[in-house]
């Protein structure tokens, strides 16, 4: 696969700012400290950029599975960085990635024939009082720009994440503390 067969997208999982995201995270640190056996696992002592990139790499081969079981699309999500923004009251963390255009292809295909997507794109690109829609149903359903992806993956990681159950990730600390 050259670089030039891959695009540029991101995929708007939900975030780590008050969500199921961070609860896992919070609930994996609670366990350790928990039990007694890691005293070092602490919040304070948490290196959560390393953490968080150990998360989104593991729910997006996570998510990837599931494109594949579910949709009969096999995307291989290349180059994972985690993009947060400065401050969460406009917009939350997404997952920059590359994903091969054959693959990105082949799933807006399939997506394109579900009447819920086709409906929740209705809704999501209909401009309102507070908030103009930068593409248009017509434009997105069309992919001008290829802004479909991102609106595929946005709807499929809310299904995802719905029936998702654990994602396994390493925890990271900042540094060991002294016996």
């Amino acid at each position: 696969m050259t670089k030039k067969n891959l695009i540029d997208t991101s995929i708007a999982f939900g975030g780590f700012y008050e969500s199921i995201h961070d609860s896992n995270i919070d609930n994996m640190i609670e366990s350790y400290n928990d039990n007694g056996n890691f005293p070092d696992y602490v919040w304070d002592n948490i290196d959560y950029k390393k953490t968080n990139q150990s998360y989104i790499e593991s729910w997006t081969s996570d998510f990837s599975s599931y494109l594949l079981n579910e949709y009969q699309v096999d995307i291989d999500f290349k180059n994972l960085k985690l993009w947060s923004p400065k401050y969460y009251n406009y917009k939350t963390d997404c997952i920059d990635c590359k994903v091969n255009t054959h693959q990105m292809n082949l799933l807006n295909e399939k997506i394109l024939s579900d009447s819920d997507f086709i409906n929740w794109l209705k809704e999501r690109t209909q401009s309102c009082d507070g908030f103009i829609s930068f593409y248009n149903f017509d434009e997105a359903q069309n992919n001008k720009d290829n802004i479909l992806i991102k609106y595929v993956l946005e709807f499929l990681a809310d299904k995802f994440n719905e029936q998702m159950e654990f994602v396994e990730f390493e925890l990271h600390l900042l540094k060991e503390k002294a016996a």
